[in-house]
């Protein structure tokens, strides 16, 4: 596929049939996916941050791993330009013990015609990067939040042309400036994920570019090897290769609507 097919195809018809039931269940497995829950918990409760009995928006779930991991006594809501990602949260049994849970589709282009509601946490996990206006995205869910709800998002940190139907990249620096220009107050920005980087990243190759027979044994030999990998240990290896030098591959950024913000 060229880069010019690539690029002209929307996320919605890219990810419309993306989460099927094999999807969904490799997602369990993903290192990438457990490393986010365990360590937007770590932080969140760092800063003081309750979970329970709170209003928890999804702003592009995928397969609602993220959201699943809230306690059982919060409504979670998610949003997502793929039908498929809806019609399988729907029917995923995880969502059944929580005290409220829906799921709704979200047109690419309208950020804004997600449902109206005071969350008290909004997540965005790996979405920004694919959203047409990353601004207006920002300033829906900005929205969306009660005055001193907090946003939780997580972006990848990555070359230009590293994946081709990224609409942008960022840096810890942009996602950060981005989040606070949209009208939020930072409570904490962090690179993490720096394993991911390296020998692993050059594992991708075939998956980013497509190769016919390899893509697949690529991810899974890179999933694999980081997936038997203790959380507790990927962290003391972001720290080791953080002195060393080495670059973060993700960022995390969690601010807060102002108490007396205007819509």
């Amino acid at each position: 596929m060229t880069v010019e097919a690539v690029l002209e195809l929307s996320q919605r018809e890219r990810y419309g049939q993306f989460y099927n039931q094999a999807r969904r269940a490799f997602s369990a497995l993903r290192f990438d996916i457990n490393y986010r829950k365990r360590r937007l918990h770590e932080v969140l409760g760092q800063l003081g941050i309750d979970t329970e009995q709170r209003v928890v928006l999804d702003v592009g779930f995928g397969a609602g791993d993220l959201l699943a991991s809230f306690p059982s006594s919060c409504r979670v809501i998610g949003v997502d330009v793929s039908s498929s990602a809806v019609r399988g949260a729907q029917q995923d049994p995880r969502f059944q013990r929580f005290a409220g849970a829906e799921f709704h589709a979200l047109p690419e282009h309208r950020p804004d015609a997600m449902p109206e509601l005071s969350a008290d946490i909004v997540l965005s996990s790996h979405v920004l990067e694919h959203a047409v206006d990353d601004r207006a995205l920002l300033l829906a869910m900005l929205r969306r939040l009660r005055p001193g709800g907090v946003l939780a998002v997580f972006v990848p940190i990555e070359e230009p042309d590293y994946i081709l139907f990224h609409l942008r990249n960022y840096s810890l620096q942009s996602i950060t400036e981005r989040v606070a220009q949209a009208g939020f107050e930072l409570l904490h920005s962090e690179g993490n994920l720096y394993v991911n980087g390296h020998i692993w990243k050059w594992l991708t190759i075939p998956s980013r570019r497509r190769w016919p027979g390899l893509r697949h044994v690529a991810d899974a030999v890179r999933v694999g090897t980081l997936g038997a990998v203790p959380y507790p240990w990927l962290r003391r290896l972001d720290r080791l290769l953080f002195l060393l030098g080495a670059g973060a591959r993700q960022a995390l950024v969690v601010a807060r609507r102002p108490e007396r913000a205007e819509d």
